[in-house]
């Protein structure tokens, strides 16, 4: 193997390790956040770090200041032509109007919440009023949005002009500098906002779950008396590597095209365009740590290694609390491993593969499983958030009944990689769903070679891409499909309540089993019955397929300006009565209470 095939394999699983390990830092916040929405208790968004006033202008503004340079020194060294400049232009013009208006915002909102700036220079001052002027910042957005959607409806239209190529030709020049003139202003007009002496970090709460991280790691190593201390300080390891090791056969987007040299792969020649039909052979680096011809087998066997991880800690703590607590985790993940293998048998068939690659594939050509395996996704969803026990399946760890389960005896940093190992769970299950259910690193009507919408034999809209470009917009497709699952699954938490044991038990092997058996033989019955289709009907059933695509579409835009909307919308703060007391006292005119003396 050689040093650049190292190098590559290296970056694709530091890629997958920190993706797994970031996003499941940050369920950790949402988590916490949405607990003290609904319980009314403050959040972690009270860590903060003191950075003198210097270090923050430099830490804003040097970044922002070296990727301008950087795009456009990029620009002036590396010219393109025919699809790649017009790829490269389109890409820069979207990029331009994102940090123009995304920079527009940040400063009017800034000056919104703290008013006009008089201590600052007489620059910022000025800038200052002008976005006070402007008034409502929302209208960065709405402007922004607007310029999004007329752009690609002009490119799509006027494509082949001669008015569509003096446009490209604009674009291809002036997006790098606004994009570099939005970057570098708005950073250095955010470091020289700073007038006081230190500058508060917080990063939107970030630094809280980052704090505890680091505090766990100077607890006390509490192992109890009678424990056997070998399989006591195994346990944690054994839940926490296998959930973040299974993401290593979840392919993240596809197949990157190198050119090839004696036989070794060119890694300073990417392929400029590719052929919509077909994959490279020579140079190929696929977007994923380990190929293997067993991929779900492969997810399933490291998954399944996490039951003994729960079941040692609770046996090894001298606890009966903990061994109930194993006891309860071992029965409910044998349970609903077994449910979740049998859904995907139906997805299985209809992709004919094993390998998670190829069923993204098949997605990309056909249509997303969610469509022709419906119940299984569904099927898979709740059996995967029962594996990875979180509420309302947390019965192995029920603090009213069993103080705290399986982990009742830990402390520290082996506490801490039980707790973490629930959410990498989530992270890695969302992956595998996206991959097998949603289409991975597919969207509808982008084939390998650019836009391309087709509803039968009518080509609608055909938009040459750089290869380079489909792969990043993939990549980024998998990744927003992978975080949309895991926001369902932490919201599934503050909305149900915690199941019993023995309901649990009935769910998983009464319905869910039962169900997922049902699956396999309706799948195989409609396979068989498409299999002596007539040529009508299986051309009618790639209609139906193009018409999911676009339905996709359709749903995803918007979805996308129900989101924009939810966010753009003025906050509401309503005081909740819930309680009889509490309404008896807000009819009585409300609590009166003293001011506090010592």
């Amino acid at each position: 193997m050689t040093t650049a095939l190292v190098f590559s394999f290296v970056a694709k699983a530091l890629f997958v390790v920190m993706f797994g390990m970031n996003v499941a830092v940050i369920l950790t916040w949402v988590d916490r956040r949405q607990g003290a929405v609904i319980a009314d208790r403050v959040g972690p968004n009270r860590a903060v770090i003191w950075l003198p006033r210097r270090l923050a202008q430099g830490m804003v503004a040097g970044p922002a200041l070296l990727l301008a340079v950087g795009v456009i020194a990029f620009f002036l060294t590396n010219k393109a032509e025919g699809v790649e400049r017009m790829g490269r232009a389109l890409l820069f013009t979207h990029l331009a109007i994102l940090a123009t208006w995304l920079t527009g915002l940040a400063i009017a909102g800034r000056v919104r919440a703290r008013g006009v700036n008089a201590e600052a220079g007489a620059v910022v001052a000025n800038l200052d009023r002008f976005f006070a002027w402007l008034g409502d910042p929302r209208i960065f957005v709405y402007a922004g949005l607007g310029a999004h959607a007329v752009t690609l409806l002009a490119s799509g239209l006027l494509r082949g002009t001669t008015t569509g190529t003096s446009l490209r030709e604009v674009a291809y020049g002036a997006s790098p500098a606004i994009f570099a003139v939005a970057v570098a202003g708005g950073a250095v007009y955010a470091a020289s906002s700073f007038t006081e002496d230190r500058v508060g970090l917080r990063l939107f709460g970030l630094l809280h779950p980052a704090a505890d991280g680091l505090k766990t790691m100077f607890k006390e190593d509490f192992v109890p008396p009678n424990a056997d201390r070998f399989l006591h300080s195994l346990a944690p390891f054994i839940s926490f590597f296998p959930a973040l090791v299974v993401l290593a056969v979840v392919p993240f987007g596809d197949t990157l095209c190198f050119g090839d040299k004696g036989g070794k792969i060119d890694f300073g020649s990417l392929a400029r365009t590719v052929p919509r039909e077909g994959l490279c052979t020579d140079g190929a680096v696929a977007l994923q740590v380990v190929d293997v011809n067993v991929g779900i087998l492969y997810f399933f066997a490291l998954a399944g290694t996490g039951i003994v991880g729960a079941a040692l800690a609770g046996w090894a703590s001298d606890n009966k609390y903990s061994l109930l607590g194993g006891l309860r985790a071992a029965s409910q993940m044998v349970s609903y491993e077994v449910t979740l293998g049998l859904t995907l048998i139906g997805a299985i068939m209809v992709y004919g593969t094993l390998r998670i690659d190829e069923m993204v594939r098949w997605q990309a050509e056909n249509t997303w499983g969610l469509f022709v395996q419906p119940v299984a996704f569904f099927l898979f969803f709740a059996a995967a958030v029962a594996e990875s026990k979180r509420i309302p399946f947390d019965i192995p760890e029920g603090e009213s009944e069993i103080v705290a389960g399986y982990f009742t005896e830990y402390s520290g940093m082996k506490f801490a990689m039980f707790f973490f190992a629930e959410y990498v769970a989530v992270v890695a299950s969302s992956a595998l769903m996206a991959a097998i259910f949603l289409g991975g690193w597919a969207l509808p009507f982008i084939e390998r070679d650019g836009i391309y919408l087709a509803i039968g034999d009518t080509v609608l809209v055909r938009q040459s891409l750089t290869h380079l470009s489909v792969v990043l917009l993939g990549v980024l497709a998998f990744v927003g499909k992978t975080l949309l699952l895991c926001w369902l699954q932490i919201t599934i938490r503050w909305t149900l309540p915690r199941f019993r044991y023995d309901q649990l038990m009935r769910l998983g092997w009464r319905k869910l089993l039962p169900a997922s058996l049902v699956n396999i033989l309706v799948t195989g019955l409609i396979i068989l019955a498409i299999a002596s289709a007539s040529p009508s009907v299986m051309n009618a059933l790639r209609i139906a397929g193009d018409m999911t695509e676009l339905l996709v579409a359709v749903l995803g835009i918007v979805a996308l300006g129900a989101l924009v909307r939810f966010v753009l919308a003025p906050a509401e703060k309503k005081r909740m009565v819930v309680s009889s007391a509490q309404k008896f006292a807000a009819a009585l005119g409300g609590v009166k209470s003293a001011r506090m003396g010592a």
